[in-house]
Formats: C-alpha cells, sequence, structure tokens
C-alpha cells in the first residue's frame, strides 16, 4: 500500500513506494520530518526503516515539491547520497529532521551531469555555465540541448544566447530561464576585457564548421 505524505498546505498526497516494507512498519515508526532551511515545513512522511533517501526525495516529490533531481536532502552535517538509509543517517547524526535545499539542475540532464572529456564520476554542478568541467577544466565534453530544436552546445551561455535569439518569443514569454544570461552580461561589464566563454575541445561540436551536419562517414 503507498505511503501517505501530508504536505506543508495539509494536503496528503500518496508517495507510491515511498516507504518499503508493510504500512504497519511505516505507521509504527515517527514519521520524518522534511523542512526548508527557511523553517517551513515541506511535510511528515511516513518511512519504514530501510526507505533510501531516493524513495523519500520522490515522496516529496510527489507531495509538490522539486523533482528529485533538483533535490538536496540535509541532515545535520550529513548531505544524503541516493542509498542511503534515512532513518540510519538521522540516527547517527542526531538529527531531528531533514533539510531540503533545492538546486538548480542542468536543464539537459535528469539527474547529475558529466563529462565525456574525462570519464569523472557524474555529479550535479560538475559542468559550469560556460560549460567547463570542474574535475578536468576542459569545455567540450558536456552538451546542452535545445528544447526547442535540435541544437546543442558545449555550454548553457551558448545555450541561452542562442534561444534569446532563435526562440524570441519563448525567451521572452517566460518559457526559459533568462535571470543566467542577465548575471553573464552583469559579469561582463564588470569586468571588461576579461573573456568569460571558453573555447571547446578540439573535435568536439563541429556542427558549425560543418554546415549543421554530422560526422561525414566516408
Amino acid at each position: 500500500a503507498p505511503a501517505m505524505a501530508a504536505g506543508a498546505d495539509g494536503r496528503e498526497e500518496a508517495a507510491a513506494g515511498a516507504a518499503p516494507g508493510s504500512e504497519d512498519e511505516a505507521d509504527a515508526l515517527p514519521p520524518v520530518s522534511v523542512r526548508k532551511l527557511s523553517g517551513e515545513c515541506v511535510g511528515e512522511f511516513g518511512l519504514g526503516a530501510d526507505a533510501h533517501a531516493a524513495q523519500l526525495k520522490q515522496a516529496v516529490y510527489e507531495a509538490g515539491g522539486p523533482p528529485p533531481s533538483e533535490q538536496k536532502l540535509i541532515a545535520g552535517h550529513v548531505v544524503l547520497a541516493d542509498t542511503d538509509t534515512v532513518r540510519a543517517v538521522l540516527a547517527t547524526s542526531c538529527a531531528p529532521m531533514i533539510f531540503l535545499v533545492t538546486m538548480k539542475g542542468c536543464p539537459s540532464c535528469e539527474g547529475p551531469c558529466s563529462c565525456s572529456l574525462c570519464g569523472c564520476k557524474p555529479e550535479y554542478g560538475l559542468i559550469d555555465y560556460y560549460g567547463v568541467c570542474k574535475a578536468c577544466g576542459a569545455c567540450g565534453g558536456h552538451a546542452s540541448g535545445c528544447s526547442f530544436c535540435m541544437m546543442r552546445f558545449p555550454s548553457l551561455c551558448a545555450l541561452d544566447v542562442h534561444v534569446r535569439f532563435s526562440h524570441q518569443d519563448e525567451y521572452l514569454s517566460g518559457n526559459w530561464n533568462t535571470a543566467r544570461l542577465d548575471e553573464h552580461k552583469r559579469r561582463q561589464r564588470a569586468q571588461p576585457g576579461v573573456t568569460l566563454c571558453v573555447q571547446p575541445a578540439e573535435g568536439t561540436f563541429m556542427e558549425a564548421c560543418r554546415g549543421g551536419l554530422g560526422p561525414s562517414l566516408g
């Protein structure tokens, strides 16, 4: 049977699969309280003894919270990995509740980003706004795809500029995050003459040089 999560607005949402084990097991344990850093209650969630953080993230999402890929759950000084057992972390950290931090997710990746140039472990925040991998310092190993056409770019900055001029109606109608490009322009004005963008690694993102065509099969 699905566990029930009571959201901050008093509504109850079914969190299917949020707690392994029987419903009686979850009912016998105190609910797990999730709050924002501001103290606002996100919800009280009935979880089984072996429920993982990934399941709590899904329950938070089904109760009206952000997508699991944009959630960071914190107990005390511990950031929960998806495979961590929630109640075990709460017990060892002596934390009375879980805090939820919402991260700005990559619009192209449903989950952590990866770099094809160095093959490092995928993680959130791996690729910066200019497409640079924090592990290898190179640009070109991660693609930011346009949701309005088929084009892909080596950085979110390049993608934002593309949407700004090629899909102006979408950009101005609120269907796109305009704050990133505004911040980039503010940084440019504050650092005149400084180049913020990075050239992609040789051999990557060659579509413009090939007139939009893929690699030659000959």
